[in-house]
């Protein structure tokens, strides 16, 4: 006569869903970080592709890295409200000016340097346009575009030379060209790479490296809505320092 097999009790069920749901608790956020890093390591990886692409355009400009509109020999365009003032001269996240049917800082590359106009939107940008803006630039559309990463041009610099850019307000040399952009100002889409809480920098010897932001030492706040300028001066020069 067979014996019968013994079955589980309700409690060695309890008991295995509980040591499943722990084990679960455990992973899951080991999971997310290693989503997170990855993210991150793509991202380390497209700056340092920028960087190259700035230098690969400085040898074919005499040394000068893109500046916009266009390119070093082009005319100088203003922002809206500033008529003084060349756009060249604010770090700016802008690649495309849609009015004048014209590439805009970094995004000048996209003519010869850069393979891929994808390489400059973020995988960690969790801000809700990155889709919308690449089309924009893809299709050359009459807006503006903007992507993931703020570019210095020649803000808090003294020159546009690679080699020798020279040193910001506070006398400190010119180190830091490209960063996440986050910014948390009202009247724009918010934009938070990586979740505000790191950032990734690109410097001029074509090398990128991530930092902490859990402080927000490189996120444009929303007091600094009426002096974002002033505020990107700060964030650069704070990159330069590192």
């Amino acid at each position: 006569m067979k014996k019968s097999r013994k079955a589980f009790t309700l409690v060695e069920l309890l008991v295995v869903v509980a040591i499943i749901a722990l084990l679960v608790s455990i992973l899951l956020p080991s999971l997310g970080r290693a989503k997170d890093l990855t993210r991150e390591t793509i991202c380390l990886t497209r700056l340092g592709g920028q960087m190259r692409a700035i230098h690969m355009y400085s040898a074919q400009y005499n040394g000068s890295i893109p500046t916009g509109p266009e390119d070093p020999l082009s005319s100088t365009f203003p922002y809206p409200g500033m008529p003084d003032d060349p756009c060249r001269q604010y770090g700016t996240n802008r690649l495309w000016i849609g009015m004048l049917r014209t590439y805009d800082g970094s995004g000048v590359l996209i003519r010869n340097e850069m393979t891929s106009a994808e390489c400059f939107f973020g995988p960690g940008d969790n801000s809700s346009d990155p889709d919308e803006e690449l089309a924009k630039l893809n299709d050359q559309r009459a807006e503006d575009a903007y992507g993931s990463y703020l570019y210095r041009q020649m803000d808090q610099a003294e020159s546009a030379n690679i080699d020798s850019p020279g040193c910001n307000d506070d006398g400190m040399d010119v180190r830091a060209i490209l960063m996440d952009l986050n910014s948390e100002m009202p009247g724009q889409p918010t934009r938070r790479n990586h979740s505000g809480r790191r950032v990734n920098i690109g410097f001029i010897d074509a090398h990128a490296e991530g930092f902490d932001n859990s402080e927000d030492t490189f996120t444009l706040r929303a007091e600094d809505v009426m002096n974002p300028f002033g505020r990107i001066d700060e964030i650069l020069k704070y990159a330069d320092s590192l």
